[in-house]
């Protein structure tokens, strides 16, 4: 069996706790060949194709419809060379997870929309009359650029923050996200990860200081589902598979959900250390089998 994973340059992972290593490096330990490349080595002649890089470091220029699978692992932000990346995987034959046309579908941020009884008092908008009613009407809130990650680009927001407001919405042009403030987040906020139509695993990321929470600055508790966070995984697991999305991690604050990562999602290696699971394993497992 041969796959590819389209990720960021590999000098810029760290290996002790990324997922895309995690899930190649299992993968290779099943005897699958594994080829890596970056969405610039991607490219079109006559056929879609990549500059392909093997186990051993070489490089050379390969069919996409060569593999069997193509796991999709590029960092947001999504931006238009993510975009046209996406245009070129859907040229291939060969199963793309996740899916291509849900990669440009669903932006992480508005994909939670249809499920807003599960969210917090959330408002998309660019003008800045109507973002300055919603924060009268709710208090504390914060603002997200729709392109950010990691908590990237989220700011709280004051209803007299106007200079923080005309930045974030280029003068009331550009839409963002604007939610509730949850207090519940210095508690920490519950990245869920699921696998198929299965939650594999969830961890809560304490942040260290703060209300920005991630592996990267957060201590990763172990953390069950909540009967709310449960009822929403239920409605939302089918959903996602039925839209080709495979592979994902879910935000909760206290038991709201706030946002959806499709396009690369972590926390495999924090949350198999916490539950003792192997999910780089049960992932492949998974992959092969949709195979």
């Amino acid at each position: 069996m041969r796959w590819l994973v389209v990720l960021d340059p590999l000098d810029g992972l760290i290996s002790k706790t990324d997922t895309s290593l995690a899930v190649i490096n299992r993968a290779r330990v099943e005897g699958i060949e594994v080829d890596t490349a970056t969405i610039e080595e991607l490219y079109f002649e006559e056929q879609a194709r990549v500059l392909a890089t093997g186990a051993d470091g070489s490089t050379e220029p390969k069919v996409l419809g060569g593999y069997d699978l193509i796991f999709m692992r590029k960092e947001p932000p999504y931006d238009m060379r993510f975009h046209y990346a996406t245009h070129l995987l859907s040229l291939s034959n060969t199963l793309v997870l996740n899916s291509p046309s849900a990669l440009r579908d669903f932006n992480e941020k508005l994909i939670v929309l249809p499920f807003a009884k599960y969210m917090p008092p959330t408002l998309v908008a660019a003008d800045l009359s109507v973002i300055g009613g919603f924060i009268s009407r709710q208090g504390r809130v914060v603002v997200k650029s729709l392109d950010s990650f990691q908590g990237k680009s989220v700011q709280l927001l004051a209803e007299n923050d106007t200079e923080l407001l005309q930045s974030f919405t280029n003068g009331g042009t550009k839409p963002v996200m604007v939610q509730k403030f949850l207090e519940d987040v210095y508690d920490g906020d519950k990245r869920v990860i699921t696998i198929g139509d299965q939650v594999a695993g969830a961890a809560l990321r304490k942040p260290k200081q703060g209300y920005h929470a991630n592996f990267a600055n957060s201590e990763a508790l172990k953390s069950p589902l909540s009967a709310r966070e449960q009822a929403a995984m239920d409605e939302l697991c089918p959903w996602m598979v039925s839209q080709g999305i495979h592979f994902s991690g879910l935000d909760f604050i206290g038991g709201y959900l706030t946002e959806i990562n499709i396009t690369c999602p972590t926390g495999i290696v924090q949350i198999s250390e916490l539950e003792g699971r192997d999910l780089a394993g049960e992932i492949v497992d998974y992959f092969s089998q949709l195979v």
